[in-house]
């Protein structure tokens, strides 16, 4: 693989033609896209530190994202292969190898590129009838998400802060809440590019860099956005939430994340009591859809998926004390929550049983069978996060969850 990347540095330096440059590229592509982007030999640091990939950064991805009109249809499509390429191999990364990803991706000309293209989409409404060019921008967010699983330096976050601040204006937007005004009132349908750029990408990537936001950012966001994905989402049945396009099944979790717990617990206060009343709403319609899913006769896969995502929003949801609240006068909400705990699933049982810790009374608590089954969990999952540092966020919830009185008398009482 290190003699064809050579072999292609050298043909690339020797000719000065655009064209046979780019001819060159689409064979080196399509010589990429045969080989598994978990290969082994692909993903070590001094194959991704290869001058190739700074070639494709700089000579396709920056260019094209340069260009202020879509030059022709081979450009984009070369654009859209080599973001697709980046993302995808992104997916491969890990402790030896982060250095070398940052060095090509926290790159200044990139970001600026990025961050304008997106400042001319919130602005201007510009490429949003260019689906090839939205794909590349939505490829290229989630690879820096990717990236950003791994800790960043102050001075690292600064120099991608442009495309955080574009992001947020885009979310802000018009067009963000058209949107979402734009989609259909069903679970099954799929999305366009603009659609997947808005509803997915941007809260996916947002999610992952909210440390470095301005809160007031989020409000307005969420002033923005809340209310309408609301009253779409509400408007779906629940019992079709297991036949969900996968396109909507992602959109739905990190759309709902990011409106529902936009920052971590000493924030939480800010979006209370202002979004109350969307929040209750999403309760009872998320309580409803897992009461469908429990209801289905056999345990399958996309059964165990679809409750995962229903009790970790509803978890969500009970960091909004008032919410929770309200959640306490649900009936039957706890026999469900009871139910759900026995699904063979470690992680819809620990966000259940988190629920439960938030709701039920000591006298109730202290009726339940199986402490040492709770416990079990709750160490098993200790024991999964403390030594990986991209679920810090994830450790430190689970330790503000065990001082919940249920966890308390859970371990006192087995």
């Amino acid at each position: 693989m290190k003699t064809s990347f050579d072999t292609f540095i050298s043909e690339f330096q020797q000719t000065d033609n655009p064209d046979e440059k780019y001819t060159l590229i689409e064979q080196i592509i399509s010589s990429l896209a045969i080989i598994p982007y978990g290969h082994k030999n692909l993903t070590k640091s001094e194959m991704i530190a290869h001058k190739v990939f700074v070639i494709l950064r700089d000579y396709v991805i920056i260019n094209q994202l340069r260009q202020k009109h879509a030059e022709d249809t081979s450009s984009q499509k070369v654009l859209l292969n080599v973001s697709l390429l980046f993302m995808n191999l992104c997916n491969n990364i890990n402790e030896t190898n982060i250095t070398v990803f940052k060095s090509l991706f926290i790159h200044k000309p990139l970001i600026d590129e990025l961050a304008n293209c997106l400042h001319e989409i919130s602005t201007h409404g510009k490429y949003l009838n260019d689906p090839s060019r939205l794909r590349s921008v939505s490829s290229l967010l989630i690879a820096l998400q990717k990236i950003r699983k791994h800790n960043f330096t102050a001075l690292e976050y600064s120099l991608i802060a442009p495309i955080l601040f574009s992001v947020t204006q885009c979310l802000c937007s018009s067009y963000a809440l058209d949107m979402i005004k734009s989609l259909e009132r069903n679970f099954i349908q799929e999305l366009d590019e603009v659609q997947m750029l808005f509803l997915y990408a941007m809260p996916l990537y947002v999610k992952w860099y909210w440390d470095y936001c301005d809160p007031e950012y989020f409000v307005k966001i969420l002033r923005i956005l809340l209310n309408d994905f609301t009253a779409w989402f509400t408007s779906c049945q629940p019992e079709s939430y297991l036949q969900r396009s996968s396109q909507i099944d992602a959109m739905i979790r990190h759309l709902n994340y990011f409106l529902v717990r936009p920052t971590e617990f000493d924030s939480m206060n800010i979006f209370s009591e202002e979004f109350y009343d969307d929040y209750c709403k999403l309760v009872l319609h998320w309580s409803s859809i897992l009461s469908s899913i429990l209801a289905w006769s056999s345990c399958t896969m996309n059964v165990k998926l679809a409750a995962r995502t229903s009790v970790q929003i509803l978890y969500n949801l009970t960091l909004h004390l008032n919410v929770l609240n309200f959640m306490k006068t649900i009936p039957s909400f706890i026999l469900m929550l009871l139910k759900v705990t026995d699904l063979d699933h470690d992680e819809v049982q620990l966000n259940a049983y988190r629920c439960l810790g938030k709701i039920m009374i000591e006298a109730d608590i202290k009726t339940m069978t199986k402490p040492s089954k709770i416990a079990a969990v709750y160490i098993a999952f200790l024991k999964d996060t403390i030594d990986d540092s991209k679920k810090t966020e994830r450790f430190y919830s689970l330790l503000e969850s065990l001082k919940s009185k249920f966890l308390s008398i859970v371990f006192f009482y087995d």
